[in-house]
């Protein structure tokens, strides 16, 4: 997922696929959650998780140059050291699939010629929502590296909004806080703002180097977006300037989210029961943060008091199950077309 959510216990390699080998199941399936920066991955057997493994470094976009060969490459080696196969089915949900185009359809087609399987191909906030809500209505705000936001009404079709990229989105990311941060501690450094601890934090003895050694970076969202975590210990530590920067964050995202539920018709103002809660669930690397979860917890309240909030749980891995074994569910249909596809 443009950004991943919070490591799941097992998240390690000490049950290694190749340790564990099993007859072919016809409920076995295998599913990879592509984020920006990790790559994560797990084998279930009907609801029974087999193993899982996380490696860190994502996949490029399937539109990029040489996109495919790496995807294949990558694919195939990783379900190579997680072993437990033959699988019904591999599912791959990554970051940057907004729509299923000839490049997506490609790789579909090539993957399942590769793994001798079918092979389902999602955006990675799809399994994020339904391992986060299940097939159910609700608002997902994903802050990982990237940002996006996804309302799915009970009736009609789902709301996408950002999920751009760093050039033109990505509202409320930790790309965006991680380079909110690293201005704030340059503007500190040349005495165009008051001293905040972001300068030291950022920047250490030799800004000069850090400066060149981001422009000089073949991953520079990425690197960008490690500033975050920075910025957010500044701000548990009440440092006024990365607080302002933390609530801008926050604020960003829920604006886009509040968009996103008005688009939808999912506001306080549509046809819900007064009894009836909003689930609005947090997935993405930021929600990790205890500071980042109770500021946009306080915002969550402010500006949707009914909202029932599930903030940094839910797993992509087992939402990526869902997405497979819950396909012909109308709004697991919903969210394949939210994404230019369909779940089935």
């Amino acid at each position: 997922m443009a950004g991943d959510p919070p490591s799941h216990p097992a998240d390690d390699d000490r049950r290694d696929g190749a340790a564990v080998r099993a007859a072919a199941s016809p409920d076995r399936i295998a599913v990879l959650d592509a984020g920006a920066s990790t790559l994560r991955a797990a084998v279930f057997d009907g609801e029974d998780e087999l193993t899982r493994r996380t490696e860190r470094q994502g996949l490029p976009h399937p539109g990029a140059a040489a996109a495919r060969t790496v995807i294949l490459e990558r694919v195939g080696a990783l379900l190579a050291r997680l072993g437990n196969g033959p699988y019904t089915a591999v599912v791959l949900a990554a970051t940057g699939i907004r729509r299923i185009g000839d490049s997506e359809q490609e790789l579909q087609e090539d993957l399942a010629a590769q793994l001798g399987t079918e092979v389902v191909l999602a955006n990675d906030v799809v399994a994020g929502y339904l391992g986060a809500l299940g097939p159910a209505p609700g608002l997902l705000l994903h802050a990982g590296t990237g940002s996006l936001v996804l309302a799915l009404p009970g009736r009609g079709e789902p709301v996408v909004l950002d999920g751009w990229g760093h050039l033109a989105g990505d509202r409320g990311s930790g790309f965006m806080l991680g380079r909110a941060g690293l201005r704030a501690a340059f503007d500190a450094l040349d005495g165009l703002a008051g001293p905040t601890r972001l300068t030291e934090l950022l920047l250490g003895r030799d800004p000069e180097q850090v400066i060149t050694d981001l422009h000089s970076s073949p991953v520079l969202v990425r690197e960008v977006a490690g500033f975050a975590p920075h910025v957010l210990r500044a701000a548990a530590e009440d440092d006024a300037t990365a607080q302002r920067l933390v609530e801008e964050s926050v604020d960003a995202l829920m604006r886009t989210g509040l968009a996103a539920l008005d688009r939808a018709d999912m506001t306080d103002r549509d046809s819900r029961r007064e009894d009836e809660p909003l689930h609005v669930a947090g997935v993405g690397g930021l929600f990790a943060d205890a500071h980042y979860r109770r500021v946009l917890t306080d915002r969550v309240r402010r500006d949707l008091p009914r909202a029932a909030l599930h903030l940094g749980g839910g797993d992509a891995l087992r939402g990526g199950l869902l997405l497979r074994t819950s396909a012909e569910e109308p709004l697991t249909r919903a969210l394949g077309r939210a994404f230019g596809g369909d779940a089935a």
